[in-house]
């Protein structure tokens, strides 16, 4: 299942870029979107960082993904690349559980747009557990688009100064 969304915010995209990063910022966007997160030891890859981080979504899966997947709440790690040079994020996310059967990544790029930027994220969800991975997918597909939008205001604050 493929995702995307956008966001304007009334800002270059340098402004954008340099005004959301650090720990502040991260932790004022994990606590909008319900989730805790926990910065994990960065990984190198050649000339490429990796950072790495901890979430738990604090609002529990469905009924059906907390039986297919024999958890109540969605843990996983975050792994992200960052490109400075062009304003993108790669980012995948490695579940606790049933890492073999759910893939999650994408990624997230501001680019200037007509009175500000936009932030387009882009994602793929494919959890392949029989009769009930599409329905799993549209539930995490839920989560992911309502903790951005959740975190949409906070970001503003952030980046716009408002």
């Amino acid at each position: 299942m493929e995702f995307s969304v956008v966001q304007r915010f009334a800002c270059s995209p340098e402004t954008y870029w340099n005004r959301s990063r650090g720990p502040e910022f991260e932790a004022a966007v994990a606590k909008e979107a319900e989730a805790l997160v926990e910065a994990l030891p960065p990984r190198q890859e050649g000339a490429r960082l990796i950072e790495r981080s901890r979430v738990t979504l604090l609002q529990p899966l469905t009924a059906v993904a907390q039986k297919a997947m024999g958890v109540e709440r969605f843990t996983y790690i975050q792994e992200v690349e960052t490109i400075d040079a062009n304003f993108t994020t790669r980012w995948s996310i490695v579940p606790d559980v049933m890492k073999d059967r759910i893939t999650i990544k994408g990624d997230t790029h501001v680019r200037g747009a007509q009175g500000g930027c936009e932030r387009v994220i882009r994602g793929s969800i494919e959890v392949r557990i029989a009769l009930v991975g599409s329905t799993i997918e549209r539930g995490i597909a839920e989560r992911v688009q309502r903790g951005y939008t959740r975190a949409e205001p906070v970001i503003r604050r952030f980046v716009e100064g408002t």
